[in-house]
């Protein structure tokens, strides 16, 4: 009877964030959208609905408990190793370049976190669990992302645009409304200062309407992506995407560091979800393995139904 109840739970949670994704996805598939409209929720989720969200959650969670330095640890030292044990294997098992590899090695730790893993994890366990997630999602675009494009672009053997490609990377971070949200959020909570009611009133509009934005946004990005060639590396990058990164972040939080349990299922759930589209973006902007990880983000986030759901049901 519990079990069934647990199952009704998820089942109730989980199919209606698909379901609005799949909404997203028929809107463009049958043109209800055109790409412009597609591109216009794209960017109304990036930046205004999607970093009020993150604004109101880090603003109203104690600093304190915000930089939690074994979960730091935990996230990041993992997120590292399944970033180099994919992208080292995938060089030796499908002979790929360097800056190819480095992109397996980013599809199989960098996940859609923003646009599912959020609203998605929040409607699962709750807001607490959030916090978790911002602080997985910033490490990723502070540390991880940059890693890729310097590797990616270190393998084209571009030595002269070394300290270009550093200073490009720290002005995308510093322009990311994604970062300065989160920041800034966390200033306020540091100070102990209240947000002003319209200011706090205006923020909580936007928060409300960055998950089923953001999902419906993902549904139609995923509209002309096809599985062409290489379905060898792309069930390789799902396979790690899905299944390693997460097992790898449930031991390490679980077993090896002292980390709330709450954190661990969020951490564990974050790392479970498909691939994300930035490594797309950074693949289509250095012209490298473009069509390998556009399929495996369809691939992924089609076999995420099943994988999250499942993983959601194993963790209750």
């Amino acid at each position: 009877m519990y079990d069934c109840l647990v199952l009704q739970t998820i089942f109730n949670t989980v199919l209606p964030f698909f379901a609005l994704i799949f909404c997203g996805y028929a809107a463009g598939r049958f043109k209800v959208l055109g790409e412009a409209s597609i591109a216009g929720v794209n960017a109304f989720v990036f930046y205004f609905a999607l970093p009020a969200f993150l604004f109101d959650l880090m603003a109203t969670s104690p600093i304190a408990h915000v930089f939690d330095a074994s979960f730091i640890a935990a996230y990041l030292g993992t997120g590292l190793m399944v970033f180099a044990l994919a992208g080292i294997l995938g060089w030796f098992v499908f002979e790929v370049r360097g800056g190819e590899a480095a992109l397996i090695g980013a599809a199989a730790v960098l996940g859609n976190t923003g646009y599912m893993g959020l609203p998605l994890i929040s409607a699962a366990l709750g807001s607490d669990a959030a916090i978790p997630v911002v602080i997985g999602l910033t490490l990723e675009a502070t540390v991880l992302i940059p890693l890729t494009m310097v590797l990616v672009e270190g393998s084209k053997g571009n030595d002269g645009g070394r300290l270009r490609l550093v200073g490009s990377v720290a002005g995308s971070l510093a322009r990311n409304p994604i970062i300065i949200a989160i920041f800034a959020g966390g200033l306020v909570s540091a100070s102990g200062l209240r947000l002003p009611t319209p200011l706090d009133n205006f923020t909580g509009l936007l928060s409300d309407a960055a998950g089923p934005c953001a999902l419906f946004a993902l549904g139609a990005t995923l509209v002309g992506r096809s599985i062409s060639k290489g379905f060898g590396e792309i069930s390789y990058m799902t396979l790690f995407k899905l299944l390693v990164h997460p097992a790898a972040i449930w031991v390490s939080t679980s077993l090896i560091f002292d980390v709330d349990p709450l954190w661990a299922t969020a951490a564990t759930l974050a790392a479970s979800l498909p691939v994300a589209a930035n490594v797309f973006i950074v693949a289509r902007q250095y012209d490298t393995y473009v069509e390998r990880v556009s399929s495996a983000i369809l691939v992924s986030t089609t076999v995420s139904v099943v994988t999250v759901s499942a993983l959601l049901l194993i963790l209750a």
